[in-house]
């Protein structure tokens, strides 16, 4: 059970990392005006999928983690 809520949580720190590198290259391509850029590489749905995938992952760990101590 202790591999299974690490492998989560080793999957959850990359979702979030990605959702950093698409966040910095989001605001980047904002800040220099090209918004068609980010429009056409659809950040801000892929950014809102990893969030939900974020937030799934944390409910999966919580709920091993209960289950562990119960």
């Amino acid at each position: 059970m202790t591999e299974l809520i690490s492998n989560y949580t080793h999957s959850r720190t990359l979702v979030r990392q990605r959702i950093t590198e698409l966040s910095q290259l989001r605001r980047k391509l904002l800040e220099c005006g090209d918004s068609r850029r980010a429009q056409e590489l659809d950040l801000d749905r892929r950014i809102r999928l990893l969030y939900e995938e974020h937030g799934e992952l944390q409910q999966v760990i919580s709920h091993l983690t209960s289950y562990r101590r119960g």
